[in-house]
This record gives C-alpha cells, structure tokens and sequence, in this order.
C-alpha cells in the first residue's frame, strides 16, 4: 500500500509539473497567428465599388465584410484593437501601412525580435519586416484579458 501511495505521489507531481509555456512564448505564438491573420484577411466584395450594386446592397455587404474581420481576428486582439485596425484603413492597406509594396508578400521578411514587459502590465513585442529597400519595426502592445493576451493597438516604430 505504501508503494502505492508513493507511485500516486510520484505521477500526481508529474502531472502537476509540466511545463507551461512562458509568457514570452505565448505572446510571440499570438504574434505569429496575429500576422497570419492579417495575410488572410476576409476580403471586401468588389461588388461594392460596382455601379450596378445599390446603396443599400453596398452597405449590406460592407456591413457583411466588418462582421467577418471582427469574428477573423478576435482571437488575437481586443474589441478596442479591432476597432482601430479597422478604423485605420488596414484591412485594405496594410502592406501600406508597413510602407511595403502593395503586391510584396510580407510573410518572408517578417521575424518575431523582441518582447518587452511594460510598467503598466502591457507587453510591446516588435516584428521586424527587413526587404532590400528598408526595415520596417511593427510594435503591437498585448493586454492580458480573460480570454488571454490579446493585441490592443499596433505602430510603427
């Protein structure tokens, strides 16, 4: 009985034991599935921009497109970061954004450089876009919620 015991002792502290990822790896898994997210953002129907397609049919599927960007990046960012991601005009422009060519694939020139804990519980984490021309720092602030880290704003830096 008493090697019983042990062995329950034994597995329950196993078990207990295993290894969480850090803080630091958390943050640059979601930075990564943030920029996987913007290279497959839900694109706006270009029937919008169609002469033949009413006012109320363009607001409709505007309306359509907005609704499929909040549910596509939910799960990386706050409802306040979506609100300014979208305000900003980057789901149409963020390779402009960047300052990086519209038809530049960004996904090869992109790495994860940095995270930096802030004072106030916010952590910057930098990615840094290099191409022959330039070097670009994209600096995206994550605020832990409830449903984790999320991002909150993004800049250029």
């Amino acid at each position: 009985m008493k090697k019983f015991s042990v062995f329950v002792a034994i597995l329950l502290c196993l078990l207990g034991c295993q290894a969480k990822p850090t803080t630091e790896e958390t943050l640059k898994a979601q930075a990564e599935l943030f920029l996987q997210k913007v290279d497959t953002l839900p694109q706006l129907s270009a029937a919008v921009e169609d002469e033949k397609t009413s006012q109320e049919e363009a607001s409709q599927l505007v309306e359509e497109w907005n609704k499929a960007l909040v549910e596509h990046l939910k799960p990386v960012m706050t409802d306040q970061g979506i609100t300014n991601f979208v305000a900003n005009r980057m789901p149409t422009g963020f390779n402009r954004f960047l300052g990086i060519g519209e038809e530049e694939s960004t996904a090869e020139h992109r790495q994860v450089t940095s995270v930096e804990q802030l004072s106030g519980g916010d952590v910057d984490v930098t990615v840094t876009y290099t191409t022959e021309e330039k070097e670009v720092r994209l600096l995206l602030n994550f605020k832990e919620t409830d449903e984790g880290w999320r991002i909150e704003s993004l800049r250029i830096r």
